[in-house]
């Protein structure tokens, strides 16, 4: 029934030594463990999940884990016959997990999906995908966004401890217009495009998400509309200054809406961005490079919660 797919690679496997034997042992002859360490390999192990006939595909890694297992299972399996997935926490902050409020560590979570399995009762939540040049994720952001990992990544040891310094010095940094702050928002010229329409009252953001997830990580929820909608994405452009961001910290932190202008809060079906010159965007906690940025509401996809 379960197909799991480990990143050796991911910190959180690395820090928890014995992990393959551990998953294993747990779905016993009931499914299969493969370690995936490359892109072709992640390919294969999801065509033989297909040829197997697995109804629930799990995975052991962090976002980045989850966005090319689930960009595999999408071009594998089709839109129409996707299995439930489920998500074993093996990252270090595992952002995807904490807004779908998958709780454990991934043995824990794993235990209790096989259980459920054997009895044919999963429980699960529907949750749309989002595509952004034929990957399929959750989370997109560039700008602000895009920086803020690139500083995240280049630190001293990822988490969410180092996270949230990087947070806390973010927001410093922003009410005070500091060199840091001015290097994370400054704005990036773009043309937008949403749901067939140009944006022309925006100018070029400083800030820039597209998500179906509400919470962008460590409790910010500035997507705060992701997931009321089914079948649309929750768009947030914004011009407005680091310190209008700053001073806005308590409302993002309740899921409330950012205030001023210029501003564009919206939920979209799709949006189109054309950079002025190649720019730095992130999915689920990947960076990738390019001048043209299509984002679509993907197909629904049934995530387990055991």
């Amino acid at each position: 029934m379960i197909g799991v797919i480990l990143n050796p690679n991911a910190l959180g496997v690395r820090r928890r030594p014995g992990m393959r034997e551990r998953l294993q042992s747990l779905v016993g002859s009931d499914g299969e463990v493969i370690e995936t360490r490359t892109p072709e390999t992640l390919a294969a192990a999801a065509r033989r999940f297909v040829d197997g006939g697995r109804t629930i595909i799990a995975t052991c890694g962090g976002d980045g884990t989850n966005l090319s297992t689930i960009t595999e299972i999408v071009r594998t399996y089709g839109t129409e016959r996707l299995p439930t997935f489920a998500i074993l926490r093996g990252g270090t902050v595992n952002t995807i997990a904490e807004n779908l409020n998958i709780r454990g560590r991934p043995e824990e979570i794993l235990a209790r999906l096989v259980a459920c399995a054997r009895d044919r009762d999963v429980p699960c939540v529907g949750q749309d995908l989002l595509e952004v040049n034929g990957l399929s994720g959750f989370l997109f952001a560039t700008a602000m966004g895009a920086r803020f990992l690139e500083a995240y990544y280049g630190g001293p040891l990822p988490g969410p401890a180092w996270a949230a310094v990087l947070a806390a010095r973010t927001i410093a940094s922003s009410l005070i217009t500091g060199p840091f702050a001015r290097w994370l928002f400054a704005p990036v010229d773009m043309e937008l495009e949403v749901d067939g329409r140009i944006v022309t009252e925006l100018g070029p953001p400083r800030l820039f998400l597209a998500s179906t997830v509400p919470d962008v990580g460590i409790g910010m929820k500035v997507t705060w509309q992701a997931g009321r909608q089914p079948g649309r994405f929750h768009l947030i452009a914004s011009g407005l200054s680091t310190v209008a961001m700053g001073l806005q910290l308590r409302a993002v932190l309740a899921g409330s809406p950012l205030k001023g202008q210029p501003h564009l809060d919206t939920l979209a079906s799709s949006a189109r961005i054309r950079f002025a010159e190649p720019q730095t965007f992130t999915l689920d906690g990947e960076l990738f490079r390019e001048r043209d940025v299509h984002i679509k509401v993907g197909p629904r996809l049934q995530i387990a919660r055991p």
